[in-house]
């Protein structure tokens, strides 16, 4: 039954951007209010239907939030799930495109919101907006395909385009890599499709094969099986290689290209097509039917300068929004190397990966091929670590249960506090380390160690410069990049002046975390690109969202904030400990207990300090930002600390240990969700 809790149009809710979507991204503005006008948020619960099997479409969805699942038969407590549905995916558009029943239902995995376009709408809009057009009928074809081998079962395909400015050995290892390492993945079918003319010796190498037969366009047919089976060649990872000559340019290659792919998509669930360095007609039927395209390409300015003319081709001339791009720049030896921004500039995209050899930095390697064949497999997993001061101590914990329990952790957000634990661990650190550096805090050396008498700074801009700060961050990173980072890493910071969120992902580590600890009115802004950044918390706290923009599956989020309720208990229950103590010493001495009474308030009183007034209004403000995007979590871990304070940086022990127990508790929840 399809339940909406509230219906509303789009525009209201100004935190779901179309920007985000990657159906909509491309679209020009005037685009985007148009489907404004038309769309719908509705509100899924746990277990609701979107819609059944057999029954009449009557929209378009698009996932917002929450987790879908997919699966045949009539009844949802027996139906096979064929997979799920995450944030950024659209469904039902099949029904509506070719007039028929739905094939699947579609169930709330977790509480969702998705946006919904009538039937009538939507098939307009397809009509008017070229844009979609060219996105749907990319994976129109191949998103649900009727295996044979299966039985008849539906299941989902997924064709990937590899695009080189250069046709050198490295490249061609780089694609034969990431297969291997997504059969290791996903343990499904994977094959690589090559339509570069001729086979290169380091192909033939991988492979041990010393002939290799191409499929021939003008003189073998896909319908037999024999053409095609003489041409299929097994790698020993587990994975196969097809190469098709492209010699006949003619128009019924071209129509044989398309049914190349579609013969295979019933063979094999991932397509990984090697594209020749121009676009030719192959070239173009491949790109018609790929779901993501990655673009390798040298640091040389005239290779960044054509590359960036095939990325705006990729995206005017088929439909590729830029989250569906992935640029990775090898580091070429002896090549005169620009800035991390000027290739971007260049490129105008932002890059996935500065990519080393494997014989300079292999774990590096590694790390990029590992994280692009579970993006593949759809399997990635964030990790959001929020803002809190002393409290965000807690994620150590968490981050040691996710080691003991070996959770897989393929990219990290943080804010503040969230951002600087989270680069301590992306930069390789253990969390037995991270507890050493915790603990080499004590009251008596916490205020030399993180502040100083040099780092007292005029009022107007902060009470403390941060150069001390620094001092100790750069004792763990030193000059540390970004690139040089074990998991991929997001780092959140505000500008001040036009609170607009700045997410560090480039350069010195240090230098962001510096942006992002930048506590208003206690630390001087930062100064980038001449503007001047403070604390990412104060904007968001949990940045859940930049994880989702980039397309990551399966978030957890970890908010150490405490809310109203638990500020309350906290303070009834010093209030009580305090209670008990006086009524101890008036036991023994009615004076001692006069005098502890005075102390006691004296200490509350003089509390109200400055800083105590600044932090806990921040705080305040963050916890009220991070529950309302908690709901956009797949799985939430919340410590509970009611025996703290926000600048309790020399109590790390007890923090630690509320965040390891709240991960146990979650443990199943997690399991759950990679499982999915």
């Amino acid at each position: 039954m399809d339940v909406f809790r509230f219906r509303r149009k789009l525009e209201v809710a100004k935190e779901y951007s179309l920007d985000d979507i990657p159906v909509f991204s491309s679209l020009s503005e005037a685009e985007h209010k148009l489907i404004e006008k038309k769309a719908r948020i509705v509100e899924y619960k746990r277990g609701d239907i979107v819609y059944q099997e057999g029954t009449q479409s009557e929209a378009f969805y698009v996932v917002i939030s929450g987790r879908f699942r997919v699966f045949t038969e009539k009844s949802a407590s027996q139906g096979e799930t064929l997979f799920f549905l995450y944030r950024g995916d659209h469904f039902g558009e099949i029904s509506l495109l070719t007039g028929q029943q739905h094939s699947v239902s579609v169930e709330a995995k977790s509480d969702g919101i998705v946006l919904k376009l009538d039937k009538e709408d939507f098939l307009r809009l397809v009509k008017d907006v070229p844009a979609i057009s060219l996105h749907l009928s990319r994976s129109l074809g191949h998103r649900l395909t009727k295996s044979r081998e299966l039985g008849g079962r539906s299941r989902e395909v997924k064709i990937a385009a590899f695009y080189s400015q250069t046709n050198s050995d490295d490249s061609i290892v780089f694609w034969f890599d990431i297969a291997s390492r997504l059969v290791r993945e996903s343990s499904r079918g994977i094959i690589i499709v090559d339509f570069v003319s001729a086979v290169p010796q380091v192909i033939r190498d991988m492979i041990h094969a010393s002939d290799i037969t191409s499929f021939d366009l003008r003189h073998m047919e896909i319908t037999k099986e024999a053409d095609v089976r003489k041409c299929l060649v097994e790698h020993p990872n587990g994975f196969y290689y097809f190469h098709v000559s492209e010699d006949q340019l003619a128009v019924e290659a071209e129509k044989k290209v398309s049914s190349i792919l579609t013969f295979l998509t019933y063979r094999f669930d991932y397509l990984l097509l090697r594209l020749s360095k121009e676009i030719n007609q192959l070239a173009f039927q491949a790109l018609k039917q790929s779901d993501m395209v990655y673009v390798y390409c040298p640091p040389d300015l005239t290779d960044l300068a054509a590359c960036s003319l095939k990325i705006t081709e990729f995206q005017q001339s088929y439909g590729f929004s830029k989250s569906e791009i992935k640029v990775i720049v090898p580091l070429v030896k002896g090549s005169k190397r620009l800035s991390h921004e000027d290739m971007e500039r260049v490129l105008g995209i932002r890059i996935f990966s500065v990519l080393p050899s494997p014989q300079e930095r292999l774990d590096r390697y590694q790390a990029t091929v590992r994280y692009l064949s579970r993006e593949l497999a759809g399997m990635l997993v964030g990790l959001v670590l929020g803002s809190g001061a002393a409290y965000g101590l807690a994620h150590i914990g968490v981050l040691r249960v996710f080691e003991k329990e070996n959770i897989p952790i393929d990219v990290i957000a943080g804010s503040s506090i969230g951002a600087l634990i989270g680069a301590y661990w992306a930069a390789g650190y253990t969390t037995e380390e991270l507890e050493e550096a915790a603990q080499s805090i004590t009251r008596g050396n916490m205020f030399f160690k993180l502040i100083g008498f040099r780092d007292l700074s005029l009022v107007h801009q902060g009470f403390l410069k941060g150069n001390q700060l620094v001092k100790f961050m750069e004792s763990y990173f030193g000059d540390l990049t970004f690139q040089d980072l074990r998991i991929p890493l997001k780092i959140i910071a505000a500008d001040m002046f036009t609170s607009e969120e700045v997410i560090f992902e480039a350069g010195r580590v240090v230098d962001a975390l510096r942006a992002s600890v930048s506590i208003p009115g206690i630390f001087r802004p930062v100064q980038y690109k001449g503007n001047y950044l403070i604390d990412g918390g104060v904007l968001d706290p949990l940045p859940i969202k930049a994880l989702a923009q980039m397309g990551v599956k399966k978030i957890i989020a970890v908010n150490v904030l405490a809310n109203a309720e638990e500020r309350i208990a906290q303070s009834r229950l010093k209030d009580k400990t305090k209670y008990e103590q006086l009524r101890s010493i008036a036991e023994k001495n009615s004076l001692s207990k006069n005098i502890a009474s005075m102390m006691y308030r004296l200490r509350k009183h003089y509390s109200v300090s400055t800083f105590n007034v600044i932090m806990n209004t921040i705080l305040f403000m963050e916890c009220e930002l991070a529950q309302a995007q908690e709901s956009e979590a797949d799985v939430l871990i919340h410590p509970e600390i009611y025996e703290g304070h926000w600048a309790e940086f020399y109590s790390g022990a007890k923090f630690i240990r509320a965040g390891e127990e709240k991960a146990m508790e979650h443990l199943g929840e997690i399991r759950q969700l990679l499982a999915e």
